[in-house]
């Protein structure tokens, strides 16, 4: 970890001079870490199997209401000429957005917004590090100096993302990738009003603006008027938005899943109710689509497709399908899919069933002998899962599976951490075997209950928020 500082503290009228490392360089820039939304804090080995035990919990800063995601975190914020700091960027339910010192809990600045209703959006860092984009309640995501919070005007900001906040929720996480934003809107719980699924792009370099929408997708740009669409829901509103493909011969194209609504069965259909849509990097075309056979009984049942977003997998060279992904859904399925033909109608290579909804964004962790592990969260515990090639022949395989679940997990050198009511748990990723718990008295204190929130790990660090409006960091 490089160069260490001290830090005085006194306690119980004793001077204790403790060596504390120097942050890394490593940055928690989006949701689920990376782009393609992995969750794999890949580089990171501060925490290991061996000293995780020692995990700590080191401050609890409060918010003015639930943060109902996850930070991110940037390094080496620039405050002054001769000053930085290391920055968590959080999102409230209310629609405020807080800048904390990742390493006190101090809270440096908040800028709030004002609407109807409420976001479960997240931040997410631009490529140069000095600005944050983060949602709001007043239908808009908003670029702020991550040193200061100023909000900067022009170039597409502030990025309008619906014209009825009301009824339509910035409730997914923010992405950035390819020199642009990607931002994506669901419904309220409910599926209440005639709402509709957007895909926002914006390009940063000129606040060009895209929109493809998941109902009614002839109409290129945000729904203006209640009605304009006749059909409605079919919301984006899993946990991680808009993905990104990683693999370079992919040309960045993004991908999204959405949830109950109509969906047009013949060629060049215009509406895509529980599918998967893949859309070029620009967020202007629409390339590939995924529909489930069973597409009629999700839709009258309530079964949305769309409740888990794709999963990438790493490219598997001894496949005949090099380049694959998952799709997972409330009915408990998760699917195999072919990224370079996702197979329209019912044309999966495997189906999985977990036999229980999948509402988290699963984790992908690839290790040292180059196999690929699939971590995924129902509400009835955890199952760790391969991808096996037999024959050029890819098919996911179960592992391990364990009570011991939560919400979306992440992975930090061979640990799976997830966050469930009242603890957050460290597993080893090989067996599921608990190697810490914030539960456990060494820990010096544990969370609240969680909705949809979940951990990073980062640093050496860990951040979860919970549902008492608490930001809790632990670290060695």
């Amino acid at each position: 970890m490089g160069s260490t500082r001290t830090v005085a503290t006194i306690i119980l009228g004793v001077l204790v001079i403790v060596a504390l490392p120097r942050s890394a360089s490593g940055d928690w820039p989006v949701f689920d870490h990376d782009a393609a939304r992995s969750g794999y804090a890949f580089g990171d080995n501060t925490i290991t199997l061996t000293n995780v035990a020692r995990l700590h919990r080191r401050w609890v800063a409060t918010f003015d209401a639930p943060a109902d995601g996850a930070p991110i975190l940037v390094s080496s914020v620039a405050l002054s000429p001769s000053a930085t700091q290391t920055l968590l960027f959080q999102e409230t339910l209310r629609g405020t957005t807080y800048a904390i010192n990742a390493h006190s809990g101090a809270i440096v600045w908040k800028r709030t917004t004002q609407g109807p209703n409420i976001t479960n959006s997240m931040p997410a860092e631009d490529p140069s590090g000095q600005w944050i984009y983060a949602p709001g309640v007043d239908a808009h995501v908003h670029k702020f100096a991550a040193s200061n919070g100023r909000e900067s005007f022009g170039s597409g900001f502030p990025l309008r993302v619906t014209w009825f906040p009301q009824i339509e929720k910035d409730g997914t996480s923010l992405n950035v990738a390819n020199g642009y934003l990607y931002a994506t809107t669901g419904g309220y719980f409910g599926d209440r009003g005639q709402y509709d699924g957007h895909v926002v792009t914006l390009r940063l370099r000129d606040g060009q603006v895209h929109v493809v929408n998941s109902l009614c997708h002839y109409i290129h740009r945000l729904i203006t008027t209640l009605g304009e669409c006749p059909y409605s829901k079919s919301g984006i509103w899993a946990r991680e938005g808009a993905v990104v493909d990683p693999d370079p011969s992919m040309a960045g194209r993004i991908y999204v899943a959405t949830g109950n609504g109509r969906f047009d069965a013949n060629q060049g259909g215009q509406d895509y109710g529980d599918s998967v849509l893949a859309i070029g990097a620009d967020g202007f075309s629409l390339l590939d689509t995924f529909t489930p056979n069973d597409y009629i009984l999700l839709g009258s049942e309530d079964i949305d497709l769309g409740s888990t977003a794709p999963v990438m997998l790493p490219r598997e060279s001894e496949s005949s399908t090099p380049l694959m992904a998952i799709q997972g859904g409330k009915d408990g399925v998760l699917r195999l899919l072919n990224r370079q033909h996702l197979g329209g109608v019912g044309g999966e290579l495997q189906d999985y069933n977990l036999s229980h909804p999948i509402f988290t964004a699963p984790a992908v962790w690839t290790d040292r002998s180059g196999t690929t592990w699939i971590f995924v969260n129902t509400l009835s515990g955890m199952t760790a899962l391969q991808l096996v090639t037999t024959d050029g022949k890819s098919a996911l395989r179960g592992i391990w599976s364990s009570r011991v679940g939560g919400t979306s997990p992440v992975v930090a050198n061979g640990i799976v951490f997830a966050a469930r009511n009242n603890a957050v748990h460290a597993m080893n990723a090989r067996n599921g075997n608990v190697v810490w718990s914030s539960s456990q008295s060494s820990a010096g204190g544990s969370i609240g209950l969680v909705h949809w929130e979940s951990p990073i790990v980062v640093n050496g660090w860990l951040y979860i928020s919970d549902e008492s409006g608490n930001l809790t960091a632990y670290s060695l």
